[in-house]
C-alpha cells in the first residue's frame, strides 16, 4: 500500500479545488485526511441564509463532498483508477448553525470497505454506504446518510 501521506489533506485539499468548483466560493478546508479521519470544515459567511444560519444546501453539500473526499482518496492510495458518485442519499438537520460546519465521515467497517474494493476490482464497479456528520463546536447539527458508486475508468 501506498503512504497515507502521499494522499493527506494536502493531496485532498489540490484535488477537491481543481475537481469541485463549488467548494471554493463554499470555503471549503480539508482539516484532515488519512486512514482514521477525514474532515472538511468552511466558514458561516459564504454559506449563511437570510436568517444569519448555515444554508441547508451548504450543510448537504458539505456532507456529499466529504463522502466524495473519502471514496476519491481511498480509491486514489489504493491505485484504483475510478471515479465516484453520490447515488442516493438522506440529510437530517438536527439543529442550527450559527458558526463554522465541520463534516466528519464515520469510516465504514473494514468488512463494508472490503467489500466494496472487492466489487469494484472484480466487477468495475461498487457501491459504499457512507456517513458524515455536521457539527459546529461540540453540537452534533446534521447527519448524513449516502450510497456512493464509483466505477472503474476504461
Amino acid at each position: 500500500m501506498l503512504q497515507s501521506v502521499e494522499y493527506g489533506a494536502d493531496y485532498l485539499q489540490n484535488r477537491i479545488d481543481r475537481e469541485i468548483m463549488l467548494a471554493k466560493p463554499m470555503g471549503v478546508v480539508v482539516e484532515a485526511a488519512d486512514e482514521t479521519a477525514l474532515i472538511l470544515r468552511a466558514p458561516l459567511a459564504p454559506n449563511a441564509n437570510h436568517k444569519g444560519t448555515a444554508f441547508g444546501g451548504s450543510l448537504y453539500s458539505l456532507a456529499v463532498l466529504t463522502g466524495w473526499a473519502w471514496i476519491t482518496r481511498f480509491l486514489a492510495s489504493r491505485g484504483l483508477d475510478a471515479d465516484a458518485v453520490i447515488q442516493e442519499s438522506k440529510m437530517r438537520f438536527l439543529a442550527p448553525v450559527h458558526g463554522e460546519m465541520r463534516a466528519c465521515i464515520e469510516i465504514p467497517a473494514e468488512p463494508d470497505i472490503d467489500k466494496f474494493q472487492r466489487m469494484l476490482v472484480r466487477a468495475d464497479r461498487g457501491r459504499i454506504r457512507l456517513l458524515v456528520n455536521i457539527h459546529q463546536g461540540p453540537r452534533l447539527a446534521a447527519v448524513f446518510d449516502g450510497l456512493f458508486a464509483a466505477a472503474m475508468r476504461r
